[in-house]
C-alpha cells in the first residue's frame, strides 16, 4: 500500500502554508483546497482550461470574499477565513476525512506530518513561495514515494519494510 498522490498533494500543501503562515486550521483547508484544484487542472487538460474558464472550479466561487497569495499561488477565501474551490469550502475536517484517515490506514499521521514539514524545511523559502517550483522540486519528486520521505525525515518510522 501506498500514500496516494492526492494526500500526498494535500499534506505538503498543508506543510507549506503552515511553515509560510503558522495556522494550521487554515493550512488543512489550503492543502485540500490545493489538491482538489491540482486533480481538477490534470483531469481537465490543465493551464488551457484554468485560462478558459470552462469549469466551476475556474470562476470565481460565490462563497468567496477575497483571494489569498501564499508567495506567487492564489486561492480564494470564504468569508470564514477558509479555503473555497467551486462553492465548496474546504474545512479542516473535510481534510482529516479526506487526508489524515487515508494516510493513517498507511502509517500515523503525526509521523507523515513530521516528515513533511521537515522535508519542506530543506528547501529555500523561494521555492515554496513559488508554485511552479514547489510542484516541480518538492512535491513531483516524492509524489509516488512519499514513503521515502518518511523513512528519511520521521524520527521513528513505523512504516513496514
Amino acid at each position: 500500500m501506498t500514500i496516494g498522490r492526492f494526500q500526498v498533494m494535500a499534506l505538503l500543501q498543508a506543510a507549506r502554508y503552515y511553515l509560510l503562515k503558522g495556522d494550521l486550521e487554515r493550512a488543512k483547508s489550503f492543502g485540500l483546497n490545493r489538491a482538489i484544484f491540482y486533480a481538477w487542472a490534470k483531469r481537465t487538460g490543465g493551464r488551457r482550461h484554468r485560462s478558459a474558464g470552462a469549469s466551476h472550479y475556474s470562476r470565481v466561487p460565490s462563497k468567496s470574499e477575497r483571494v489569498e497569495s501564499l508567495g506567487d499561488e492564489r486561492a480564494y477565501v470564504s468569508p470564514t477565513g477558509l479555503f473555497v474551490i467551486g462553492d465548496q469550502v474546504q474545512r479542516p475536517q473535510d481534510y482529516d476525512r479526506q487526508v489524515v484517515r487515508r494516510i493513517e490506514k498507511y502509517v500515523p499521521y503525526e509521523v507523515a506530518w513530521e516528515a513533511a514539514l521537515k522535508y519542506l524545511s530543506t528547501f529555500p523559502k523561494s521555492v515554496l513561495l513559488s508554485q511552479r517550483e514547489f510542484y516541480e522540486k518538492v512535491y513531483k519528486p516524492v509524489r509516488d514515494n512519499f514513503e521515502e520521505v518518511i523513512r528519511r525525515y520521521s524520527r521513528q518510522s513505523s512504516l513496514p519494510s
